[in-house]
């Protein structure tokens, strides 16, 4: 702590005179001076510029719900700024640290890609959004209930708006100061409640080194350049884009602040009267003149005839509408590293004002109290301020496009828009599972790949993949995973009838009888017939199965021992059941001794290896199916085998190919509603939206899907899933006709344009990529 003490010991008490309060409190409530006190909630951001037009309204609509939440005893303001990230601590987010295994190689490459994009979009800026609301009080107790009260109920407001907010505390209060005071600084925000107690003022970790006010509009703060301006607006249309604009189209430091004061009501429509009065006054007098000069008196000066409809027009808002009446004041800091670079700025920031029809002013002689009132304060010592109806404030709306960044979360590429990088972790989804959905070419493969090297490099998870054209064999084989081809000449195989050893420790699920669910559909695919099971061979096979299993588990449960279709068949033919399973034991018999028996034998392969391709390429239609039921069914025991000690992950590749039959795509609809309470992430990739749409059934899959990565998208399937998904126009564009790797993301309920174009000079495109004119090295790497 001894470093904390020389910093704060060295702070200057002129600049600490600059900060306009009295104290902070570890609750965050800052007593400003006299009876007034303020609490600050920190909100973010949400899907606005991409929204739909009807969502559009919704968001407007709540926002000026949020506005008008504020009576005259509350005064708020809204403070949008631009911070400087600090980039080791971001730079732990992404980077993948060496593990003792075979992958640093890959693990290093890759982690270096995700910190190269991690500063791409934002300059290593962040963007933070506070509203400060401010009362007065008799002491400290009565104004901690106020605003405490208020804190929830805007943070009640905004989550009905799906908007995440909390309330600061006072240690975070005073570094979002920090950051305001000391721009550009590399040294981190110390701070010690014990130091207070002992008599330190909190602005002592607060203030800037130095401040020195240049000329009338300038000033330096710190090793930075500043300015404080304020805007005049100069229409009444004005563009929602414009706080977007301030924040994404500058270089430097930027901080908007909307100082809002809220009429009384009935004192706002008193003050409106009596301005409608003083311009008809005025046109009154104006017509007078016209008519002594000779003049027609209805020809009258445009400004006049503007003023008196602007009036009219909110006064009957006031009356009949949801609208109020607030003074405002905005104020623009900016911070630059050079004088030459703040007045460039400036110029950038003036042109972005003229463009939303407004006007940049320069605040001549009052840059240390615009300074003062540019903090998330609550403190406005700017004389200037301009009254505006709740729909003209509300036109300055502080949302953009939600980011996804999470602690632990796989990389998706990055926001099209903001060029931030996607990091999301599917497992904080109330749905984990998923689809990636996109036309040929469009890049399906290359991301799932991406997504199971990520998985497979920063988690224990196991990984499964159901592969029918063999193309994920690079990355498999690089990862030594285990490559299961299901062939007829394959030395393969994997057993039909393998059963969780510990399945009969299992209380909250009777695992037999899930398997006897899987042998019933495996039979009515073998039959082949369109009638499938009768009532009585599907209760007859339920009751030979538990039979099996039953004899299994009594007489020491192993591997070596597991049951095989050639004891299922022979339980068919006991005396008890053979007249109803004649017809099904009879069918086995391809399948046991036959030419079609690859699935007749105890399982050979490590399905215990972290990451198992199935190869099924070289199946026919019919077989195929049979075999993907039957991966199906294995990946679940892995899954029940694993619960509560791991995460398991089932990629399936020509997801719509088990969709077209009724047995897998009724089993393939169990799945995804039973994988995620026993800890499974299914994960269906397909270029078919229309299989997904198929019965009621089916599109349950869709709707029990919380991750969805869409990629260029045919014009039937792209009207399908805009209509679905509620896609807006805007959003819809990115994929229709985009290049591969770009598309839509969607987690939960965030839809993020996405884009991926990854170097293709590594090691790891190579082992992704599936276009030969892209490969440039074996595709057996190892």
């Amino acid at each position: 702590m001894s470093q904390l003490r020389k910093e704060n010991t060295d702070r200057k008490a002129s600049t600490q005179a600059l900060i306009p309060y009295k104290t902070m409190l570890p609750d965050g409530t800052c007593h400003i001076g006299g009876k007034k006190y303020s609490q600050t909630v920190e909100f973010y951001d949400t899907n606005y510029q991409l929204a739909t037009f009807d969502e559009k309204g919704s968001k407007f609509s709540s926002w000026c719900d949020i506005l008008n939440y504020f009576d005259d005893s509350i005064e708020f303001q809204n403070t949008y700024e631009n911070q400087i990230i600090d980039k080791d601590s971001m730079i732990k987010y992404v980077k993948i640290n060496d593990v003792n295994d075979s992958y640093n190689d890959i693990r290093k490459e890759y982690s270096n890609i995700r910190i190269e994009n991690l500063f791409g979009g934002n300059n290593g800026r962040s963007i933070k959004k506070y509203l400060t609301f401010t009362t007065e009080a008799k002491n400290l107790r009565e104004a901690r209930a106020k605003l405490n009260t208020v804190a929830n109920e805007v943070i009640q407001l905004f989550a009905d708006m799906k908007v995440s907010a909390r309330k600061l505390s006072g240690e975070e209060r005073l570094e979002s100061m920090y950051k305001s005071l000391n721009p550009f600084t590399t040294q981190p925000f110390l701070f010690d409640w014990d130091l207070v107690r002992k008599g330190y003022d909190t602005k002592d970790f607060i203030a800037p080194s130095s401040v020195k006010f240049v000329g009338k509009n300038q000033f330096e703060i710190g090793n930075a350049y500043g300015c404080v301006t304020s805007i005049n607006i100069l229409a009444g249309e004005l563009s929602d884009r414009i706080i977007a604009d301030f924040l994404d189209k500058t270089e430097g430091l930027v901080s908007l602040n909307f100082h809002i004061k809220p009429f009384d009501q009935i004192k706002a429509l008193k003050y409106v009267r009596g301005k409608l009065s003083d311009v008809q006054k005025m046109k009154i007098d104006e017509q007078k003149k016209a008519f002594q000069a000779g003049y027609d008196s209805d020809i009258l000066p445009e400004s006049i005839q503007i003023y008196l409809n602007e009036l009219k027009g909110l006064l009957e808002d006031l009356n009949s509408k949801n609208e109020r009446l607030f003074d405002i004041t905005i104020t623009v800091r900016q911070y630059a590293l050079s004088k030459q670079k703040s007045n460039l700025q400036l110029e950038t920031l003036s042109r972005i004002t003229q463009k939303n029809n407004c006007k940049l002013i320069s605040l001549d002689y009052m840059q240390e109290e615009a300074l003062a009132s540019s903090l998330p304060i609550g403190y406005n010592d700017v004389p200037i301020a301009r009254s505006l109806p709740t729909s003209a404030v509300a036109v300055f709306i502080p949302f953009s496009t939600q980011e996804v960044f999470q602690a632990g979360g796989t990389y998706y590429g990055l926001n099209q828009v903001t060029k931030n990088m996607i990091l999301a972790d599917r497992l904080k989804l109330k749905n984990p599972n998923g689809l990636y959905l996109g036309v040929p070419g469009g890049g399906k493969s290359f991301a799932v790949k991406r997504e199971i090297t990520d998985i497979f490099l920063t988690r224990d998870d196991d990984i499964f993949i159901t592969d029918p054209e063999g193309e994920y064999y690079p990355i498999v084989q690089h990862l030594k995973g285990q490559i299961v081809k299901i062939s007829s000449n394959s030395p393969h195989h994997i057993n039909p009838l393998d059963i969780n050893i510990n399945a009969a420790n299992l209380q909250d699920e009777n695992p037999v009888a899930t398997k006897s669910d899987f042998i019933i559909s495996l039979c009515e695919l073998i039959v082949s017939d369109k009638l499938g099971l009768t009532a009585e061979e599907r209760s007859a096979i339920d009751k030979c199965t538990k039979r099996l299993y039953q004899r299994f588990f009594s007489n020491s449960p192993s591997r070596e021992n597991m049951p095989t279709l050639a004891d299922l068949q022979k339980e068919f033919k006991a005396a008890d059941v053979v007249h109803t399973l004649n017809r099904v034991a009879n069918s086995l018999e391809m399948y046991v001794t036959g030419s079609q028996n690859i699935f007749a034998y105890r399982t050979n392969v490590d399905i215990d290896n972290r990451l198992v391709c199935f190869d099924i390429k070289e199946l026919g239609s019919q077989l195929k199916k049979i075999a993907q039921l039957i991966i199906q069914d294995q990946v679940w025991c892995k899954v029940s085998e694993n619960r509560n000690i791991k995460t398991t992950r089932y990629y399936i590749d020509e997801f719509h190919l088990l969709l077209r039959d009724e047995q897998t795509a009724k089993y393939s609809v169990e799945m995804w509603k039973r994988f995620r309470k026993w800890g499974g992430v299914p994960t269906g990739i397909t270029q078919n939206v229309k299989d997904l749409l198929s019965s009621p059934e089916i599109a349950n899959i869709l709707d029990n899907s919380d991750f969805i990565y869409m990629l260029s998208q045919a014009n039937g399937d792209r009207k399908i899933l805009q209509e679905k998904l509620d896609i807006s126009d805007a959003q819809i564009k990115y994929v229709k006709g985009s290049q591969p790797g770009h598309g839509l993301v969607f987690y939960g309920d965030i839809i993020l344009p996405f884009e991926d174009d990854f170097p293709e000079n590594t090691i790891m495109f190579q082992l992704l990529n599936t276009d030969p004119a892209k490969r440039k090295i074996p595709a057996n790497l190892n």
